[in-house]
Formats: C-alpha cells, sequence, structure tokens
C-alpha cells in the first residue's frame, strides 16, 4: 500500500485535483461576483475580480506542474495522451471564469432586475455541476487503487449520474433565462442584449467544461 500510495504522489493527478480545488473556488467566487454586481457594488465586484484573477494564475501553475509530472510518471496504466487532454479541459473552468469576470467588470454590465432570480439560480446550477466535477476528480485516488473496480468505481458512476443530471438542470434553466431575456430584450440597447447573451452562453460553458472533465476522467479509469 505504500508503495502504490507512492506512485499516486507522483502521477500528475495529485496536481490535477488541486487544479479542480481551485477551479471550484474560482466559481464560488464567481458566484459572490455577480452577487455585487447584481447590486451594483462595483467596489467589491472589483475585488472578488481579482481573487478570480489570483485563482486562475493558482491554476495555470498547477497545470503545468501537472504537465511536468506526465513524462516523468510511472502511473503506466493511463495514456499520456488522456492525461494532458484531462488538465487542457479542466484549465478551461477558471480561464471561463475570469473571461465571464472581466467582460462584465469592463463595462459595469448590470443585469436586468426580472432575469436576477433566474440567474443566479443557473449560476448556481452551473457551480453546483463544477463541484461534483472536483469530487469526481478526488475519486481518482481510490479508483486507482482499487484497479478502477469495486465500491470505488460504484461510486464516481453514482457522482457522474449526478453531474449529467445537474447539468441538466442547468440547461433548462438556461432556457427560461433565454426567455426572459427575449421577453424584454427589444426594450434594452441592442448592445447590452449581445453581452446579456454572451455572459449566459460562458456561464453555460462552465457546466459544459465540468461534465467533460467529469466523463474524460471515467473514459481514463475504463481503460
Amino acid at each position: 500500500m505504500d508503495r502504490i500510495t507512492d506512485l499516486i504522489k507522483k502521477s500528475p493527478f495529485v496536481p490535477i485535483q488541486k487544479h479542480m480545488e481551485v477551479s471550484l473556488t474560482s466559481t464560488e467566487e464567481l458566484l459572490n461576483f455577480f452577487e455585487s454586481a447584481t447590486q451594483s457594488k462595483w467596489d467589491e465586484a472589483q475585488t472578488t475580480r481579482r481573487k478570480i484573477v489570483d485563482l486562475e494564475h493558482k491554476a495555470d501553475e498547477l497545470k503545468a506542474e501537472a504537465r511536468s509530472l506526465v513524462p516523468k510518471s510511472i502511473f503506466l496504466s493511463v495514456p499520456r495522451e488522456d492525461v494532458l487532454e484531462l488538465v487542457k479541459i479542466a484549465d478551461e473552468i477558471p480561464n471561463i471564469v475570469k473571461n465571464i469576470s472581466g467582460l462584465m467588470i469592463g463595462r459595469h454590465m448590470e443585469i436586468p432586475t426580472a432575469l436576477i432570480p433566474n440567474f443566479m439560480k443557473f449560476a448556481g446550477e452551473c457551480a453546483e455541476v463544477c463541484r461534483i466535477a472536483s469530487d469526481a476528480t478526488n475519486q481518482i485516488d481510490e479508483l486507482f487503487q482499487f484497479a478502477f473496480g469495486g465500491n470505488a468505481a460504484e461510486e464516481m458512476q453514482k457522482l457522474l449520474t449526478e453531474l449529467d443530471l445537474m447539468e441538466d438542470r442547468c440547461d433548462e434553466t438556461e432556457i427560461i433565462l433565454r426567455s426572459e431575456l427575449f421577453k424584454i430584450e427589444k426594450d434594452l440597447p441592442p448592445i447590452d442584449v449581445m453581452f446579456l447573451y454572451s455572459v449566459i452562453n460562458k456561464v453555460g460553458e462552465l457546466a459544459d467544461t465540468a461534465e467533460t472533465v467529469g466523463h474524460r476522467i471515467s473514459l481514463i479509469a475504463s481503460k
């Protein structure tokens, strides 16, 4: 068991797990950012934006660490290309968060009052998808220790099922949110409408990317 633990420590999955923790924290900070932005508290939003940028830089460091371990790793049961692809996909999460906050802070972009309830619901659901993906990433240790079988595999499957259900919920809320925006868009400046749709798209990308991370882990485990 000590040798297995040592293998895990030398594998690129340790920094990937840390990377997902940072990514999850960035999505939580994005919710704080939205809370401030929807109340026009732009000084608070700017402070949160700086935290998000710092987290994205930390994620980049962990991404580099994971990549540096791939050619040195003796975790031979996992193809190098699969690990690199997982790192690439996972790193999109903090990047998207930074892009969303940057887009909104630059314009002091406000969410129309009528959209705020479902916008915040949508954002919270997308953050929840990221949390489940992070939980799935943390299961890698047990999957490896038990040769991707037994209770560890069952727990992973439960997480993936939960991941898909929550992502479907995000899609449903996004449809409602878009419908609400469509009803009022004629009363808004066209450029504001364009940016609102862009933000909604990017928030949806968070959930899509997190779901892909979870399924990528499952794919790796099945090989």
